[in-house]
């Protein structure tokens, strides 16, 4: 027997009314090309806010997720590292270490957002969600955002239709 609750004359909704939307938040809705807009306007800050925003969201989703503090420490380790790079050159070579350990962690992040974002729109919310894994590394923020304002309109769609 399935974990769904099922009418015959609806589709299967998961337990707490998940299909229509009730029981979680829709993502943020903006699109990525005004993500990607803003990011560029903004010189790159716009970016670091709309990836706490996302990873809020996801924690709404996932208690259990941990992307907004990798984020966080994402943030650190990059400011410390170009702190370091431009401070001294005896510790140039250090502050390039702690930079490339600020992307492991930020891939660590967007990683962990994306496996929250599959089990939940698998699983939770069916809706056969699908986001690749290259993509999440070449794109990470604005493929995420992209798949969001998506997974909104699937939302509001469903909840019209209910």
């Amino acid at each position: 027997m399935s974990d769904y609750q099922t009418d015959p004359f609806t589709k299967p909704v998961p337990p707490g009314g998940g299909m229509n939307g009730d029981a979680y938040p829709a993502p943020p809705q903006l699109h990525w090309a005004l993500v990607l807009l803003f990011t560029l306007l903004t010189l790159g800050i716009f970016m670091i806010v709309w990836m706490f925003i996302q990873s809020t969201w996801v924690r709404k989703i996932n208690p259990a997720s941990n992307v907004t503090t990798q984020f966080a420490v994402y943030l650190v380790l990059a400011i410390l590292g170009q702190f370091l790079v431009e401070g001294s050159d005896n510790l140039e070579a250090v502050g390039l270490v702690v930079m490339l350990a600020s992307y492991v962690v930020f891939y660590f992040g967007a990683y962990s957002m994306r496996r929250s974002m599959l089990d939940h729109y698998n699983s939770v919310e069916p809706m056969q969600l699908k986001l690749s894994a290259a993509m999440v590394f070449l794109f990470s923020i604005f493929y995420f955002q992209y798949h969001m304002t998506r997974i909104a309109r699937w939302k509001a769609a469903s909840k019209l239709a209910i």
